[in-house]
């Protein structure tokens, strides 16, 4: 005896809240001369400024850029920053 009610089959199916299925947040990998150093979790609608600003303030950029500005940063929104040392 399990203690439930009723039989599995006779049950309602359950039914999806849509408001649950949107996702607002991504993350982001984020990429040192093409090698995987760290990843971030930002807001979908973030700007790329915003993106690019926090990617290259993680502890994981830093000590790939060794206290060395970067020569290029690419932020593809939604899918990768790449960043160029």
């Amino acid at each position: 005896r399990m203690g439930g009610t009723g039989l599995v089959a006779n049950a309602p199916w359950p039914v999806a809240d849509p408001a649950m299925l949107v996702d607002d947040s991504v993350t982001l990998p984020i990429q040192v001369n093409g090698k995987r150093r760290d990843e971030i979790t930002v807001a979908k609608d973030l700007p790329k400024e915003e993106v690019e600003a926090l990617a290259l303030a993680t502890e994981g950029v830093q000590r790939a850029l060794d206290g060395k500005p970067p020569k290029k940063v690419i932020v593809v929104p939604g899918r990768i920053v790449n960043v160029v040392a």
